[in-house]
C-alpha cells in the first residue's frame, strides 16, 4: 500500500468496505502488437499483448496480503483482498465504466424517479446461483432487508426506507432522502447478492455462494481460498465464449508484499497487488528487466494518513490535532518511510480528478508544533500524551517509529502499540484508539465514501461507527447531503469543494502520501485488467469496487500456457 500503514487493507467492512490502503496514480494500458512486454510513451503500464483468442483452462495463483473474516456481506469486513475474492464468487449489482460512472452489472437496469427518492432495480433474467437457486427480486429484497437489520451495514443504507418486490425480477427501493448516486454504492460489498441458502446458513461467513464466475471448493483461513469455474455462469465474452476462461483461482495469503513479489518472480504465484514502497521498487526493476507485467490504478486513489479519534482525549481538542499536523513533515515521511515512491498529498481528492480542489492544510512547522503542544497543556492542565496504534508488520513498525520521533520532537509523549490487522480494524471502528495509521477514500464516486464522513455515523466509543474519526461537522453534513441529492456534476463539484475545505479545517486526518497502486503478474497472465462490462462497454480498468484501488475482477483473465 504505500505509505499507508499496513493496516490499510482495512475495513471495508462495514458497509461495503472499509478500506485501508494507500493510493495510486493512473496510467493507461498499451499492448504491443508483437506480443512483447512493452511500456507505451506516457504510460507506466507494462503488459503482454492480450489480443487473439483467449486460452481456456489453467488455474491462476493470486497472492493476498491479508485474510478476510468471512464472506457474508451483512456480517463480515471486506478489504481490498476480501473484495477481490468476493468478486470471484459473487457478482456486484453495479460496476464502474471507464468514465467512473456506475453501470448495471448483475442488475439489468437502474431507474430513478425525478427527484431520486425512488429507484427500480431490474435484475438480469436466467441467472442462477452456483447452487442452482434462481436469482429473483425476492432474493434481492432478502439481502437488503438483512442490511437494514445489520449492526454492521445498516449505517450504509441509512437513507434507504424500504424495498418491495414489484415483479419476478424487479424491486422498488424507496429512499428517505434523494440519493442520485445510489448505483455507485452497489459496486462493492453492499451490491453483492448471496444465495438465500448462504444467508440462512449458520455458517454463512464460511460458505459463500454467489452468481459469480467461480465457486469456492475449500478455504483454509490465513492460508488458501480455492475456487473452481462456475459451470452455470451467466456471462459470455463478445465472441460467445463461456466465461470465465480460467478453470479456477487459488488465493494464497502472503502478508509481506516483498515476499509476494519474490513468489511471482519464482513462478509460485501468477498475480498479486501492492502499494508497499519496497515492493513497488522491486516490481519497477523487474518490469524494466522484462520479468513482470505491471498495471497502475487510475483515477481517484486512496490516501495514507494518520487518523485521530475526536471522541476521546486528547484529539477531541482542535489544538491537539493542529499540533500533530504542524509536527508532521510529510515530505520527510515519504523520503524516509516510502523511499520517495509515493507522492505528495494534502487533501482527500487526487489532483487531476473531477473533485480535486486546492484545499489548504497546515504545513510542517516545528516551532508552531511546540507552541501548540504547550498551548494544549495550558488549556487542559495535561501534557499532550497519546498512543499511536500501528499494524504489526515491518512496514507498520517503520511508519510508527518515524511518526513517534516527529511528534516527540515537538514535546508530545507518544506510545506505540502494534496489533495485527484484524485487531487494529476492530479497535478503530469501535473508537478504541487515539491515533492510528490508515488508508482510505479511493472511490471513483465520492458519494460511496459518504458513510465514513457523515456525522450520523460518528458513534460513541465502544459502538460500531463508520465515521471512524468521529468527526461531527454540520458544514460537512450539509455539503455531503447536497451532493448526494443531485445528478448535476457542477453542483456536486461545488459541494465536494466545500466538504474538502472543511475537512481540512477540522484537521481530521494528517495527510502523509498518495501511493502507487500496482497490479502485477508474471508474463503468462493475460487480461490483467477487469475486462468489458456485460454490455460490452469498457470497464474501469483496476479498482473501483468498494472504493478499493486494487480490487480486481478475474472473470476475463487467462493464462497463456
Amino acid at each position: 500500500m504505500n505509505s499507508k500503514f499496513q493496516a490499510r487493507y482495512l475495513l471495508v467492512a462495514v458497509v461495503l468496505t472499509l478500506s485501508l490502503v494507500a493510493a495510486a496514480c493512473g496510467s493507461k494500458k498499451s499492448d504491443d502488437a508483437g506480443g512483447k512486454t512493452a511500456a507505451s510513451a506516457g504510460s507506466t503500464d507494462v503488459t503482454q499483448n492480450s489480443s487473439g483468442t483467449p486460452k481456456t483452462g489453467n488455474t491462476l495463483n493470486f497472492a493476498l496480503a491479508a485474510e478476510s473474516s468471512g464472506f457474508d456481506p451483512t456480517k463480515d469486513r471486506w478489504s481490498t483482498e476480501g473484495t477481490t475474492v468476493g468478486l470471484a464468487v459473487f457478482d456486484p449489482l453495479a460496476a464502474y465504466d471507464a468514465n467512473s460512472i456506475a453501470k448495471p452489472y448483475l442488475a439489468e437496469s437502474f431507474t430513478p424517479n425525478a427527484d431520486f427518492t425512488d429507484w427500480v432495480i431490474t435484475l438480469r433474467s436466467g441467472v442462477t446461483f452456483s447452487d442452482g437457486t434462481p436469482l429473483t427480486a425476492a432474493v434481492l429484497k432478502t439481502i437488503f432487508d438483512a442490511h437494514l437489520a445489520s449492526a454492521l451495514t445498516a449505517p450504509a443504507v441509512a437513507d434507504l426506507a424500504s424495498v418491495s418486490v414489484t415483479g419476478a425480477l424487479t424491486a422498488d427501493f424507496k429512499m428517505k432522502e434523494p440519493w442520485a448516486s445510489f448505483p455507485s454504492s452497489l459496486t462493492g460489498q453492499l451490491g453483492i447478492v448471496p444465495s438465500p441458502g448462504q444467508l440462512t446458513s449458520a455458517n454463512s461467513s464460511r460458505e459463500p455462494v454467489g452468481t459469480g464466475p467461480f465457486k469456492m471448493t475449500s478455504w483454509v483461513p490465513d492460508s488458501k481460498f480455492t475456487t473452481v469455474k462456475n459451470p452455470t455462469y451467466w456471462r459470455k465474452d463478445e465472441n460467445g465464449t463461456q466465461l470465465p476462461y480460467l478453470d479456477g483461482v487459488i488465493f494464497t495469503v502472503i502478508p509481506e508484499s516483498d515476499s509476494a513479489v519474490d513468489a511471482v518472480l519464482a513462478g509460485q504465484i501468477d498475480e498479486a497487488a501492492t502499494s508497499i514502497p519496497s515492493a513497488v521498487i522491486k516490481i519497477d526493476a523487474a518490469t524494466t528487466a522484462g520479468q513482470l507485467q505491471r498495471v497502475e490504478t487510475q483515477g481517484q486513489t486512496e490516501s495514507a494518513f494518520a487518523m485521530m479519534n475526536q471522541a476521546k482525549p486528547p484529539f477531541d481538542n482542535l489544538t491537539a490535532r493542529q499540533a500533530v499536523a504542524a509536527a508532521t513533515d510529510s515530505a520527510a515521511y515519504r523520503a524516509a518511510v516510502d523511499r520517495d515512491v509515493t507522492r505528495p498529498n494534502h487533501q482527500v481528492f487526487r489532483e487531476g480528478t473531477p473533485y480535486f480542489t486546492d484545499s489548504p492544510f497546515p504545513g510542517y512547522d516545528l516551532n508552531a508544533a511546540k507552541q501548540l503542544t504547550q498551548q494544549y497543556q495550558t488549556e487542559t492542565g495535561q501534557p499532550l500524551a497519546f498512543t499511536l496504534l500501528a499494524d504489526s508488520t515491518t512496514s507498520g513498525a517503520l511508519q510508527s517509529q518515524f511518526l513517534k520521533s516527529e511528534w516527540e520532537a515537538a514535546g508530545m509523549q507518544v506510545t506505540v502499540k502494534q496489533e495485527d490487522q484484524s485487531s487494529l480494524i476492530t479497535a478503530a471502528v469501535l473508537g478504541n484508539y487515539q491515533v492510528t495509521g490508515w488508508g482510505q477514500f479511493g472511490s471513483p464516486d465520492p458519494d460511496y465514501d459518504y458513510v465514513w464522513w457523515i456525522s450520523d455515523n460518528a458513534a460513541a466509543v465502544g459502538k460500531l461507527g463508520l465515521n471512524i474519526a468521529r468527526n461531527k461537522d454540520p458544514i460537512i453534513d450539509a455539503a455531503l447531503r447536497a451532493a448526494r441529492a443531485t445528478g448535476d456534476p457542477t453542483v456536486r463539484k461545488q459541494q465536494y469543494a466545500i466538504f474538502s475545505d472543511q475537512l481540512n479545517k477540522d484537521v481530521v486526518y494528517i495527510w502523509l502520501a498518495r501511493g502507487r497502486y500496482l497490479l502485477y503478474a508474471n508474463n503468462s497472465v493475460r487480461g490483467m485488467t477487469q475486462g468489458p462490462l456485460p454490455d460490452g462497454q469498457p470497464s474501469y480498468p483496476v479498482g473501483g469496487p468498494g472504493g478499493f484501488g486494487l480490487a480486481v475482477r478475474l472473470t476475463q483473465t487467462w493464462l497463456d500456457k
